[in-house]
């Protein structure tokens, strides 16, 4: 699966437009009523829209030679996340992967992953890590079970590991959507739970199952 595009509201699109092009350096193209960032293959749009309880989560996924320079990149701009005393965060078994996590506009709790399974992509030629695609983005949805279910016979799309009831990914290293009960705080923070907003996802998946409502806020479209 690949995540091509991903739209959200964002309560102050100025701003939002200046930390993506200033702070991350990604491309942007401003509109007076939409951003949208080049991340890779992926697209991230943004729009205006009203405050909303609870954040976002997005991955944005590197190349593992670049997680160093990646790692001391974001720390020369933002404040990383840490667990344990380290911002540098594993990923769970079966992953096999190192992230660090970050804040940007409306609190949305961003990651940029390494994946062994990206080990072929080439590195940064540069001084910042080069962004591969959106790898992941997370979902609050009131039955976790039955949104996993719907995604595989609507798109053919296989439960990752982990599989737990409140959190199941959903997808593949190219591309995960990470359902979670809309109580669960988002890992790594201590508070954060999923945002009570729009999300709008358009995926490459292994059947055209057409567009298919998780929530009333939250749709899928391949």
């Amino acid at each position: 699966m690949k995540i091509r595009e991903v739209a959200i509201d964002t309560t102050d699109l100025d701003a939002a437009a200046e930390f993506y092009r200033d702070v991350l350096r990604l491309p942007v193209a401003a509109e007076p009523e939409r951003v949208t960032v080049q991340v890779g293959f992926s697209k991230l749009a943004l729009t205006r829209g009203a405050p909303f309880d609870g954040v976002h989560h997005l991955a944005f996924g590197i190349s593992p030679d670049d997680f160093e320079l990646a790692q001391n990149w974001v720390r020369g701009r933002l404040d990383t996340i840490e667990f344990n005393g380290s911002d540098v965060i594993d990923g769970p078994p079966g992953w096999d992967s190192r992230s660090v996590y970050f804040r940007g506009p409306d609190g949305i709790v961003l990651e940029l992953i390494a994946r062994q399974a990206d080990a072929d992509a080439p590195a940064s030629t540069g001084d910042a890590p080069r962004l591969l695609s959106i790898s992941e983005v997370g979902i609050g949805v009131p039955d976790v079970a039955q949104a996993v279910r719907e995604l595989a016979e609507t798109y053919g799309l296989q439960a990752f590991t982990p599989r737990l009831p409140s959190f199941t990914p959903v997808g593949d290293h190219d591309g995960l959507l990470i359902l979670v009960d809309p109580e669960r705080i988002w890992f790594p923070t201590q508070a954060d739970f999923p945002a009570r907003a729009s999300v709008a996802v358009r995926i490459d998946a292994p059947e055209d199952g057409g567009k298919l409502m998780l929530t009333a806020a939250a749709h899928l479209e391949s």
